[in-house]
């Protein structure tokens, strides 16, 4: 019997990660250093572990509600109010979610028909399976180096058509570290109310910031509320990965539909994780300042080493703990520099071209790693560029 022709349509709209084939490359390599995965280093922090543990011991072991804990929302509810100046009811506009790709996934499923047009950010992160899984097309926003990488409302402007359901707005972004403007988000919100179009707002990297660049969440601009729902993550910020937690903000009757959607597919987020997620978030934020501050120095001295390699020229990142380096000059596809650098110098960088035809000339380096480590890439990345 033939097993794959029993598959359904659909499944042909989903490829592998360009990012884990890299990474499998890499993982065959002894001694190389990985730049390529998007994970912090650092541990979950003390305080957050201890609450997972109290969990156990007071119960949180069977199934949880389908929305999230009543404390947790309410939890999520003050932090969004605070932090990013969004009002929403913890009983019926949030949803806790597996993390802030769930969320998305959810979201798609209860937005896209087949053949409603979704705008993505290109270069940007890699949302393109999502949308095609349930029929959808996705249509590239340019993001430009010669702007940092912002997009352009005029092209957003120009993309529309009667088919455009939904725009993903991924700020501060991956992977290019670019914080678009609020002057930016405002046009991009007016354009998206004047034509009916949803705003989806990824927004796992909100407080890692640098150099006083404001994030600011499109959802709490005047009047996008109700069109808009923003999604956040409890991974980057919290160094929270594996716990997947994540939690989704918008209006009553998308966030009822995802609840009900849970029933079916993971009846709920971990109890236990979510006991620890309440700790990160109603805690100090004392853990995640420090972590930004070192992330800030580690990006430093891979902005510094970057531009002091002969033919690579990178813009100094805003936010995340990417850089994205411009490789160009070597007339080298970024998969082709990619395999150069992990299969010759032992150093694993992700190829722009992944996230969009525009990354292509450019790749994605990590810097949630260690100062040591990144030194150590820069030296081998240095003697590679000079033997092309």
């Amino acid at each position: 019997m033939n097993i794959q022709s029993l598959f359904a349509e659909r499944n042909a709209g989903v490829e592998w990660s360009g990012i884990r084939i890299m990474f499998a490359m890499a993982d065959e390599i002894d001694g190389i250093v990985n730049l390529g995965i998007g994970q912090p280093d650092f541990d979950t922090p003390e305080h957050v572990r201890d609450a997972a543990k109290a969990g156990l011991d007071q119960g949180f072991t069977r199934y949880p509600p389908a929305s999230g804990f009543q404390d947790l929302r309410e939890a999520v509810a003050e932090k969004l109010a605070r932090e990013n100046k969004i009002t929403a009811d913890p009983d019926s506009e949030i949803f806790i979610s597996v993390g802030a790709m769930q969320g998305i996934f959810n979201v798609m499923l209860h937005l896209v028909n087949p053949g409603d047009e979704v705008m993505v950010v290109d270069p940007g992160y890699d949302y393109y399976s999502q949308i095609r899984l349930f029929g959808g097309v996705p249509v590239r926003i340019p993001a430009r180096e010669e702007n940092r990488f912002k997009i352009d409302p005029a092209d957003v402007k120009a993309a529309i058509t009667t088919k455009t359901k939904a725009i993903i707005v991924n700020t501060p972004s991956n992977p290019t570290g670019a914080v678009f403007d609020r002057d930016i988000l405002e046009e991009i919100g007016a354009l998206c109310l004047e034509h009916n179009i949803m705003i989806i707002s990824d927004e796992p990297y909100e407080h890692i910031l640098f150099d006083g660049n404001e994030h600011v969440s499109i959802g709490a601009l005047p009047g996008l509320k109700d069109i808009t729902v923003s999604i956040y993550t409890l991974s980057k910020s919290y160094a929270m990965t594996g716990w997947r937690v994540g939690y989704v903000a918008g209006h009553k009757l998308i966030i009822d539909e995802m609840e009900k959607l849970m029933e079916h597919m993971v009846s709920g987020v971990t109890a236990v994780a979510q006991r620890a997620a309440l700790a990160a978030i109603s805690s100090s934020q004392a853990c995640v300042e420090k972590m930004v501050e070192r992330y800030a120095k580690r990006r430093d001295i891979v902005h510094d080493g970057l531009n002091s390699i002969p033919g690579i020229s990178c813009i100094k990142p805003e936010s995340t703990f990417y850089a994205f380096p411009n490789i160009s000059s070597f007339g080298m596809s970024s998969w082709e520099f990619a395999k150069y650098m992990a299969k010759e110098h032992k150093v694993a960088v992700v190829p722009g071209s992944i996230f969009g035809e525009n990354g292509e000339g450019y790749v994605r380096i990590s810097f949630a790693t260690s100062s040591d480590n990144l030194k150590t890439a820069l030296e081998r990345m240095a003697q590679g560029v000079a033997k092309l």
